[in-house]
């Protein structure tokens, strides 16, 4: 059985080692990649697998909210948590607006980084559990409407099936880009947000 892949990001190579510290005493059944900036981390979103991806809230170029929803337009499923410097409410609901899985607040405390932590990788499982349930599904749809074609001479069943499929996904699409659309023009948001958002088109 593969390790849950985890990603942790933080301009702070203090805080990154305790991080990575913990996580590998407490929590041996995951595999850690670190990087010291969340614009590094976008390639590695693009091309890698996460189970759950822990970033600074406060990064230069790209501030944490910003790629929160970078990683939501790419990975919708995969859990962000976020690391603030202080409590801050009005960020903690922009944070949660964005699609952050949890917010914590540094120094965080090593029993609720664990709790959010195993939140965040348990849903991160049952999320690919469900992912390949409906991988599963549909082949055997295709095969059922392969079959249904030659033994009723059904031509154009498999043909409709995937102009049906095509809507969906498109429906799941659009509906994405709706959730992403009311935070791309808010107020406060700066040229660096703006570019980050758009890295992925």
């Amino acid at each position: 059985m593969s390790l849950a892949r985890v990603l942790l990001i933080d301009d702070d190579p203090i805080v990154l080692d305790t991080l990575v510290s913990v996580l590998r005493l407490r929590l041996p059944d995951i595999e850690i990649e670190t990087t010291n900036s969340a614009v590094a981390a976008l390639e590695r979103v693009r091309s890698g697998d996460y189970a759950v991806i822990i970033c600074d809230a406060h990064q230069p170029r790209i501030e944490g909210i910003g790629f929160v929803r970078v990683v939501r337009k790419v990975h919708p499923e995969w859990p962000v948590l976020l690391l603030l410097e202080k409590h801050d409410y009005d960020l903690m609901r922009q944070a949660m607006n964005a699609g952050a899985y949890d917010v914590l607040v540094n120094p965080v405390e090593e029993g609720a980084l664990l709790f959010a932590m195993q939140r965040a990788l348990e849903a991160s499982q049952l999320r690919g559990q469900v992912k390949r349930e409906e991988a599963r599904l549909l082949t055997a749809m295709r095969s059922m409407m392969r079959e249904l074609e030659a033994l009723y001479g059904a031509d154009g069943l498999q043909a409709h099936f995937e102009a049906f499929m095509a809507c969906v996904e498109a429906e799941k699409q659009a509906g994405q880009e709706e959730d992403l659309a009311p935070h791309r023009g808010g107020k406060g948001r700066n040229r660096a947000l703006d570019n980050a958002s758009t890295l992925d088109s």
